[in-house]
């Protein structure tokens, strides 16, 4: 007996599918390390108040532009620090609500009315939304203006 095979198809070649691009990496603006919002990776962006850039591949990221933003508007907005050049390490303690119930200076800008100025402008600020669950406490910023 003679079985018949059934002739064997060549497999169908497929397009080519289009390379994916991967999105470019955006940064906060924030050092890590101690020396950005929570430890966040990020390049710094020279001088003034900057406003968000992304979330830099972080988990906290799109948090850091958040406070980042809000942070800055508030130092605008206020006579002292909106003229200020100062360059200061700052630790901020969010509650549940988002308000930033301590702010902490690590040390000095070197002008104690710009260091009260600081305090008061972050003290009760509240924030767009509290944080995330996890994040951890305190928030450090890095705050860096110069001025001509």
């Amino acid at each position: 007996m003679v079985q018949e095979t059934a002739a064997e198809e060549k497999p169908k070649e497929e397009a080519p599918k289009p390379v994916e691009q991967a999105a470019p990496t955006l940064g906060t603006g924030l050092k890590g390390d101690g020396e950005g919002l929570a430890g966040l990776g990020g390049s710094g962006n020279g001088g003034g108040f900057g406003g968000p850039r992304g979330g830099g591949g972080s988990k906290w990221g799109w948090y850091a532009g958040q406070v980042q933003t809000r942070v800055a508007d508030a130092l605008r907005r206020n006579n002292k620090t909106k003229t200020a050049s100062m360059k200061i390490q700052v630790r901020i303690w969010p509650d549940s609500t988002g308000r930033i119930t301590r702010a902490k200076l690590d040390g000095t800008t070197g002008d104690s009315k710009l260091d009260e100025a600081l305090q008061g402008v972050l003290n009760g600020l509240q924030l767009q939304e509290p944080p995330p669950p996890g994040m951890p406490a305190p928030i450090v910023l890095r705050l860096t203006a110069r001025r001509p």
